[in-house]
């Protein structure tokens, strides 16, 4: 296997994670006498995006990465999502997406170029330089800030919670 096809696992593992997390939410709601958008619309600070665009930004970052890294298109998916079951959709649809891609179309020359379009400018790596530098980091920076929002919300999750099953 590749550095890519390992970066796809990794992606569905986190995305898997995230699903269970939200799962655990929802539930934590309903018992708890909170809403679903309360939940959703939480950030951790004001100038932060709230809970379920850092949900939308972690498979927009997952499914690009792998399909920049597959020379494919990723699958657009509209921001509209309103409610835990639909994020849990797009979720579902995001590793459905990456699973379809095999590790033979995720093959490739580290040194080949992946350029992304930022909000000013574009952004140019090598493929390596992409998954270190800002595809993996990226990943984990909103997953990691939708786990902690909810985690501030009080819902009871744990280190187990994020790391998911690892056997």
């Amino acid at each position: 296997m590749s550095i890519y096809s390992e970066t796809n696992a990794q992606f569905i593992h986190g995305l898997t994670n995230l699903s269970a997390i939200l799962e655990k939410a929802a539930t934590w709601a309903k018992e708890n006498g909170k809403t679903e958008e309360s939940l959703l619309t939480a950030a951790l600070a004001a100038d932060m995006y709230p809970l379920v665009r850092q949900v939308q930004i972690s498979t927009d970052m997952a499914k690009r990465a792998v399909a920049r890294l597959a020379d494919i298109e990723a699958p657009v998916m509209e921001d509209t999502e309103t409610t835990i079951a639909q994020l849990q959709a797009r979720i579902q649809a995001t590793i459905a997406f990456m699973q379809g891609i095999s590790d033979a179309q995720l093959d490739g020359d580290d040194e080949r170029p992946i350029v992304v379009m930022a909000r000013e400018h574009e952004l140019r790596f090598t493929a390596r330089s992409y998954v270190y530098k800002f595809a993996t980091p990226n990943f984990y920076f909103h997953f990691t800030t939708a786990y902690d929002i909810l985690r501030q919300a009080g819902v009871p999750l744990g280190k187990r919670d994020f790391v998911g099953a690892i056997f």
